[in-house]
């Protein structure tokens, strides 16, 4: 499961297109879109919407609280490379991948999962 190629997007269209999967007082602080599906980071939890079928009426929400997360890594994107790549791994299953635009702000990510992976 994962995101390919996810480029950065305003957390307002996230906000405007999904607000009914916020809690109230939930602040969205980066979020990751691809042609339909997203990955949101909240200040409690990582939201990745998975839009299905052919007119994108399904989808799967997952929501992982950072409490629920046992580690991860992020991999900046070289020189020939497309992409960036976060995994985040869990207890009991195999990591959730998502690949990032190459120009994403891979230092700010490494820094907002280590404060929210801060105990």
């Amino acid at each position: 499961m994962g995101l390919l190629n996810a480029s950065a997007a305003d957390p307002s269209a996230f906000i405007e297109a999904h607000s009914h999967v916020l809690t109230e007082g939930e602040d969205v602080l980066v979020v990751f879109k691809t042609v339909r599906d997203w990955i949101a980071f909240t200040d409690w939890r990582v939201i990745y919407i998975d839009v299905q079928g052919l007119t994108g009426s399904k989808k799967e929400y997952l929501t992982v609280p950072y409490r629920s997360i046992n580690a991860y890594s992020i991999e900046s994107a070289g020189t020939f490379d497309l992409d960036a790549e976060i995994k985040i791994y869990l207890s009991g299953r195999d990591p959730i991948q998502f690949k990032i635009a190459k120009n994403s702000d891979v230092s700010g990510m490494q820094k907002l999962m280590a404060d929210k992976l801060h105990r």
